[in-house]
């Protein structure tokens, strides 16, 4: 009897247009005490942070999987693997800062830091 291992959906990827975009995304959830983190991940010659959610109440594409994502290139940071992304809100604009600690005052958003790209996500993300 032969094994057969189930294929994984590919996820719908869309790339933002900054890491402050995809820390805002995060951010919606968290002020609702609904913590979803930032997944960072290496992946060809740039670091990728990923927020990973799913279509709801879209007509048929209900449950579909969705990863918003933003890249950078390799280049000096890539071996600092922050633990939090920090969000500040206030009378002077928004702050975004990566750490490996939190700050009072701060929204802290924990990042999981992966050993590879997940195999759902689509392997030409850029």
């Amino acid at each position: 009897m032969e094994s057969s291992s189930p294929e994984i959906p590919v996820a719908v990827a869309v790339k933002v247009s900054s890491l402050n975009d995809l820390v805002r995304l995060a951010s919606v959830n968290a002020a609702r005490m609904s913590v979803s983190p930032l997944y960072r991940f290496k992946h060809g010659e740039k670091i990728f942070y990923m927020v990973q959610t799913v279509y709801k109440d879209f007509y048929k594409q209900y449950g579909v999987p969705i990863v918003y994502y933003y890249s950078e290139p390799l280049g000096g940071g890539e071996d600092r693997a922050p633990a939090y992304v920090l969000v500040k809100v206030d009378e002077k604009g928004e702050a975004v800062e990566l750490g490996n600690r939190v700050k009072p005052g701060w929204l802290a958003i924990p990042v999981v830091n992966l050993e590879g790209k997940p195999a759902y996500v689509p392997d030409d993300i850029t």
